[in-house]
């Protein structure tokens, strides 16, 4: 490496600052939280790669035992280390959607593997959804705890309807049977397959990845927000395959030392990225209580054991109602949506209606992950650039270091 990198949990200063709240984790970036000025870039090793591909997914419901969970990437903190445990919560990781997480937490090539591998679990996740619906559903936190929470919210929307099941049911058969299934399994392929022969040339995996994200932008932006499930399925599986794809596209780039080239593409897609997320925000946000109408009405009491502060903030980012409140404006949002919950009559936010606004802040919080993600691999690829480095080569992690999580300074002349 030609820049030095330090474990982040022993890391003081920046632990500190996450601590204190002067710094926030952003994707795969840690930002002052006054001014927004990148001051870390995280890099994952092989080795916590390797980990993220061997442990299962924890369910959208269950509260408190979400942060059990790493990112929902499936490392439990009874796995990993006192330090490790204290840094999950440090750095905001605990109730981030399953499916962000087709996307390392930082920006280490050495994840094309797990990118292979969570495109594989989104194919999964399709098929136990498709095997629930069709032996009926039952209690809900039961279908859930046997369900890999990639796509746990669309038993949230549908597990009061029979006709609905049947709906989605048919709607994952024909998914499999569409351009979508097929495009994503061909990335798949090139994604393992390049993990497997890192020094082959990237040009072959360069062309899929291209082809891809252009295929799955496309159905992603035919899709009319809208909270009905079947939209919802089919965008989703469009979206979380493009993210894949301009990632993958982009660390090939870096990786032979087309930085332009990466900066180029990143630079066309993350805006489009972005706005396909407040899209679907301010189609769901919305409602027709105008107290309501705000994501800072998840942070009432009803909400508090599935939906914790951290996922709200993420939410807000991409709503444009929301996106730039102050910090009094944000007060007043919540407290007129817990007085709307206390006056209004209880009969009109039965359990059907809890379900679906947990669905809901599942949904967006997957797009807003996965834009800061997108975001974080823009600013490394424009570090990339400013340092006058050959290739990302020359910045990643090896196998040679401590597992874990690592930091990397910002150029401070751009950031």
């Amino acid at each position: 490496m030609l820049i030095e990198t330090t474990l982040l949990v022993k890391d003081s200063a920046i632990i500190q600052g996450l601590l204190d709240g002067s710094l926030k984790r952003f994707g795969g970036v840690i930002r002052e939280a006054a001014t927004g000025r990148i001051v870390r870039h995280l890099l994952e090793t092989p080795g916590l790669t390797n980990q993220l591909m061997t442990l299962p997914l924890s369910p959208v419901l269950g509260g408190a035992s979400l942060i059990t969970n790493l990112v929902g990437q499936g490392v439990t903190i009874h796995k990993l280390d006192k330090m490790q445990q204290q840094l999950l919560s440090v750095l905001q990781l605990t109730q981030i959607a399953a499916g962000a997480s087709v996307l390392n937490l930082g920006v280490s090539i050495a994840g094309f593997a797990y990118m292979g591998y969570k495109l594989s679990q989104i194919q999964n996740a399709l098929d136990n959804v498709q095997k629930s619906l069709e032996a009926g559903f039952h209690q809900i936190e039961e279908c859930l705890d046997n369900l890999s929470s990639q796509l746990a919210y669309l038993h949230l929307l549908v597990e009061h309807s029979r006709q609905e099941q049947q709906r989605i049911g048919k709607a994952i058969s024909e998914l499999h049977r569409t351009i979508l299934i097929r495009e994503m399994a061909d990335l798949r392929s090139e994604i393992l397959d390049r993990s497997r022969y890192p020094d082959a040339p990237a040009r072959d995996a360069l062309k899929v990845a291209s082809r891809v994200r252009i295929v799955l932008s496309d159905q992603t932006m035919q899709a009319k927000p809208a909270l009905e499930a079947q939209t919802m399925l089919i965008a989703d599986v469009a979206t979380q395959g493009w993210a894949v794809a301009t990632a993958t596209e982009a660390y090939l780039l870096l990786e032979i030392g087309q930085i332009n080239e990466a900066q180029q593409l990143l630079a066309f897609e993350v805006p489009r990225f972005r706005n396909i997320a407040e899209q679907w925000s301010d189609a769901l946000i919305p409602d027709e209580r105008s107290q309501l109408a705000t994501a800072y009405r998840f942070a009432a009491p009803r909400f508090r054991e599935h939906i914790n502060s951290e996922r709200i903030e993420r939410i807000a980012y991409i709503s444009s109602i929301d996106s730039s409140l102050s910090k009094d404006q944000i007060r007043r949002k919540k407290k007129d949506a817990e007085l709307e919950f206390e006056m209004s009559y209880s009969s009109q936010f039965d359990e059907k209606w809890t379900y679906n606004q947990i669905a809901v802040a599942e949904y967006l919080d997957t797009l807003s992950e996965l834009l800061a993600r997108l975001e974080s691999l823009q600013d490394f690829a424009n570090m990339c650039k400013s340092k006058g480095v050959k290739s990302s080569h020359d910045i990643l992690l090896g196998d040679s270091v401590e597992s874990g999580l690592y930091s990397l300074p910002a150029n401070e002349d751009r950031y």
